[in-house]
């Protein structure tokens, strides 16, 4: 019984974390957001507000997929930000450049395959490019 306990307890500890970790995840994210919309929406006084394309001011982040796994990247001032990297069932990332860069490189890596991402940024936003090998 004092097993079970234990288990318990270490159960209510993760899901605490868990929801901790996600609550501030989405904070930050909102200050994020908040703060390149203010910068997006100040021009120079006597000026208009010019209207940036998407890869210049920061694209909304987009879901890219490959055989070996998922990133989420967006664009900001033409530069590729990868965010978040999830690999396939059996696959593992082995190597990842997550920007800012023109361009960011990702392998993922199972026995005997590897999928190479190379993302990039276009004027409608985040692209992937998917090497198998």
């Amino acid at each position: 019984m004092r097993g079970g306990r234990w288990i318990v307890a270490i159960g209510a500890w993760t899901a605490c974390v868990g929801a901790i970790s996600a609550a501030g995840i989405g904070k930050m994210e909102d200050v994020r957001s908040a703060l390149l919309e203010s910068t997006a929406r100040r021009s120079p006084a006597g000026s208009p507000a010019a209207s940036p394309s998407p890869s210049a001011s920061g694209a909304a982040p987009r879901v890219l997929t490959s055989p070996g796994g998922s990133v989420i990247a967006h664009c900001e001032r033409e530069m590729v930000w990868v965010e978040w990297l999830s690999p396939a069932d059996g696959f593992r990332v082995q190597d990842a450049t997550q920007g800012p860069a023109k361009e960011s490189h990702v392998t993922f890596k199972t026995d005997g395959r590897e999928v190479r991402l190379v993302v990039r940024c276009t004027d409608t936003g985040p692209t992937v490019d998917v090497t198998l090998g």
